[in-house]
Order: C-alpha cells, then structure tokens, then sequence
C-alpha cells in the first residue's frame, strides 16, 4: 500500500491541541516574516536538516522536507537549504529519483515502506528549481529535472483520455479506477515545470486534466473535493478506503490554488466557509456523505488558508493576510500559516490558465 496518511487522523492530532484562531496580521517588516522562519526552523527542524511532523510522533516525510526546502528558499536561508536537501537525498531520495514518503526514528529500518508521495516529490524538484534560479546555482537544476521526469515516468498515467497523477508508485489501482488525491497536484509548481526545460507539454496536459479532475470532483452540500477521490469509467466516487473527508488533506486544494491566481476556481470553498454554520472558518474536516462536521476545532492553519483564499477570490482588493506562527502551531499548522503567507505574496504575480 502506498503512503497512506493513516486517515491523517493521528497525524494531525495538532488540530485536538492546537484550536487558537489564527494569528492575522500584515508584517510591517520583512524582519518579521523572518522571525516567523527563525520560528518555524527553530521548533520543527532537527540540526536544520530534518523537518519533523510534530503532530506525528517526530517522523519526517517527503512532503516535511519538500516544505523545508521551499521555506528556506523563500527566506534566503542558503545554509539551511543545502543541509535539509543534503539529508533528504541521502536518507530518502530512491533509485529512481522519487523519495520514499517516510522517515521515522523509532524504528530499527527508519524508512520500512520504500513508496513515495507524489506532493513531497514535487515540492522538493519545485524547491531546488527556485534555488537554482533564486542563488544561480545551475547544479540544483540537474536533480529538479530528474526528479520531474521520474513524476512524469512513473506517476502520470494516461487514463480514459486523460493524464492523472498518482499519489504513488504503488498501491492506488482498484481494478479499473484510480485513487487520486488533489492536494498532491501542487499547481504553481506544476505551471513552473510546464515552462521549463523538461517535457513541458506532458505538464501541461497534467496540469489541464488535473484542473478537469478538481473542477469535476463535487460532493456534498457545498460541493468540495474530498480528500481521496477515485476516479474512473467518467465518473467520481469518494475512495472507498478512506473517510468521506474534506479534511486534513484536502485544505491544501485551496492553498494551491489560490497561490495559483486560480480566483474562479475558489468560490465553492468561499461559500461553503462563508455559511453561518462555520463563520468564516473552515472546520477541522466536513463528513461529504452526511455533512457532520469534526467535533474538535480547526487549527490556525486553516484560518490561515482561509483567508489567503478568500484574498485571491476578492482580487487582491485588500492587502495579503499573514498569519503569525504562535505556541499552539505544531508542524502542520506552521507549515499551512508559512504556505498560505507564501501564496498570499506569489499569487498577484502568478499566471492564470
């Protein structure tokens, strides 16, 4: 089986903790978007190589490290940068130029299950692809672009007419459909790679049929991409194997999107969040067959996506939100607030499809 999140039940314990509303406010100095790094590093990564999942029992994931990377290249952490991708490629990076999904302290093998996530893939050839460019440094460039044609050898597959991702190399075939989780399709990133040097017209197609696959997968009340998906025979089904969620995964569908400049693709999660059952605020997760909501608060993270989406659907007409990283973010929090200031900087200057 692939890389399963453990229905992120146990992985994002946080939101149990962590349920203080989302420290919003406008940096009134890059200073201050610095000591949200200085913050971030200091809490969640180890010897400023390993990012840890502090919502889960300290185990780095693919998708931990990709996020670092990412981090460290935006705040112009050189440093910090080259020792995060100096351990991911060493302790996770396979033959094949993807990364295996999980690395765990606890355990006599740190990495037993050798499949990889299709997002920490992505995020980590996103990352050295921006350092590459942003430090001009040509010697990241070469394992970003293997790493982008490993995701396009071993992850796109062509299916009834179109290119979908799979979350995995393994694992994520049932029978005659396939698993698909859309937070793995991390837009912005996937438009970098579809104008680079690579096989830009397989990203394209990617990303198209990606956008085809999101704007097609509606459930429930208010319409929204779960958390898996499965799709096949042109039709979309919740995956059976997984809670009927949009939850601890599927918040990052928005994210993407917005730092994507995607603003029409964003009104079903402004509406939905805008009802006055949820104030404004995402819940924790939304139950698509029944609408039951989680009985525990969301994190500030999703405050925090929140209202960048909210920004990107408005059209910029306010300043971009910044959420402030406080005590009660864990890993997963902090990481949403980082993301979500990211996108609220990037997105005015991204390109639309």
């Amino acid at each position: 089986m692939g890389p399963r999140r453990v229905n992120d039940g146990s992985r994002r314990g946080l939101l149990k903790a962590g349920v203080g509303l989302a420290a919003l406010s406008l940096f009134p100095s890059a200073a201050r978007a610095d000591q949200n790094w200085q913050t971030f590093k200091r809490r969640f990564v180890v010897e400023d190589r390993r990012v840890i999942d502090s919502g889960n029992n300290n185990v780095s994931h693919s998708e931990s490290q990709g996020w670092g990377l990412l981090f460290a290249q935006s705040f112009d952490d050189r440093q910090t940068f080259e020792r995060i991708w100096e351990w991911t490629s060493r302790s996770l990076q396979r033959g094949d130029g993807l990364f295996s999904w999980r690395w765990s302290p606890n355990t006599a093998d740190p990495v037993p299950d050798k499949n990889n996530a299709a997002d920490g893939d992505i995020l980590i050839a996103w990352a050295l692809m921006r350092a590459a460019a942003k430090w001009n440094e040509p010697r990241w460039l070469q394992p970003s672009r293997r790493i982008q044609s490993a995701v396009l050898e071993r992850l796109a597959i062509e299916f009834q007419g179109r290119l979908i991702l799979l979350p995995g190399h393994q694992g994520f075939a049932r029978g005659s459909r396939y698993v698909v989780n859309l937070s793995y399709y991390v837009w912005p990133a996937i438009h970098d790679f579809s104008e680079g040097a690579g096989d830009r017209e397989k990203w394209r197609r990617l990303e198209a049929d990606g956008l085809w696959l999101c704007d097609n997968a509606a459930f429930g009340d208010y319409k929204l991409p779960p958390d898996w998906l499965l799709f096949g025979q042109q039709a979309f089904r919740v995956a059976d194997d997984w809670k009927p969620y949009f939850g601890f995964d599927a918040i990052r569908i928005p994210l993407y999107l917005a730092w994507y400049n995607q603003a029409s693709r964003l009104d079903r999660f402004v509406t939905a969040w805008r009802t006055p059952r949820f104030g404004g605020r995402p819940p924790a997760w939304i139950n698509l067959d029944n609408g039951a909501v989680a009985p525990f608060p969301s994190s500030g993270g999703y405050a925090a996506v929140a209202a960048v989406t909210q920004f990107v659907s408005d059209g910029f007409k306010k300043p971009a939100p910044v959420a402030a990283i406080g005590d009660e973010d864990d890993y997963y929090s902090a990481s949403l607030k980082l993301l979500s200031n990211l996108a609220g900087q990037e997105a005015p200057r991204a390109k639309r499809s």
